[in-house]
């Protein structure tokens, strides 16, 4: 639970790897050029590989995209009928927005589009397609500014990518990507805040202090303010 940057990526079905690939790359080199405090190099997947595979995988931040391309499938291999493991093809990348801001990943991978249910449609033509979400909210337990900061980023690079001519699907709950409104995303991170405080410290409270509760939101430095709604 917290304030969340959804976002979905894609391009016409019928283009090249190649000039995806290009594309992406040029997504990549944009966010070179923005304040996020790490950059995780440009990663390619062949159709096929195992998720397993990336256990070799030393990078932390390759380790999550290829995680993120996992979940672009079903759940369950449709062939197999066995947990799916088998990766799409794709390209992309990841970033760290920030301290204690989730990372985000950004590209494309070769699905097969989904029904409003969200369930892959195998027997229809593959689309180039990529959804992924990050939690920003917690990078507030830095700083308000150091949260904005990095929010505002990720809006930045999806607007670069709109700008490179992908088609860009944005679900903000900070309702910064509608408004560019800062002082709205302020007050969005202050009201998630209250309500996460609070949920966190009832159950602390319910459980009783013989018992461990962990929650992020008990690192913030204002925990016992936001908790009491100030």
């Amino acid at each position: 639970m917290g304030l969340t940057l959804h976002h979905e990526l894609g391009l016409p079905a019928t283009t090249s790897f190649t000039d995806v690939t290009d594309r992406v790359r040029e997504l990549h080199a944009a966010a070179t050029r923005l304040p996020f405090a790490t950059v995780g190099p440009l990663h390619s997947i062949v159709e096929g590989e195992t998720f397993e595979g990336a256990g070799r995988v030393a990078d932390p931040l390759e380790h999550f995209f290829r995680f993120v391309a996992l979940t672009t499938l079903e759940g369950m291999d449709a062939r197999t009928r066995c947990e799916a493991d088998r990766l799409p093809q794709a390209v992309g990348f990841a970033v760290v927005p920030g301290r204690y801001s989730e990372a985000a990943t950004f590209g494309l991978a070769r699905v097969p589009p989904r029904d409003e249910e969200w369930h892959c449609l195998h027997d229809e033509p593959p689309v180039w397609h990529w959804y992924a979400f990050c939690k920003t909210q917690y990078a507030s337990i830095v700083g308000t500014e150091h949260f904005v900061r990095c929010h505002t980023s990720l809006v930045a690079l999806l607007d670069e990518a709109a700008r490179l001519g992908f088609d860009v699907t944005v679900r903000d709950e900070g309702s910064y990507w509608e408004t560019r409104d800062p002082n709205r995303l302020v007050a969005e991170l202050n009201r998630m805040n209250h309500i996460v405080a609070r949920m966190a410290g009832a159950v602390h409270d319910a459980i009783g202090a013989e018992h461990r509760v962990e929650a992020t939101i008990f690192a913030h430095p204002r925990f016992e303010q936001l908790e009491m709604g100030g």
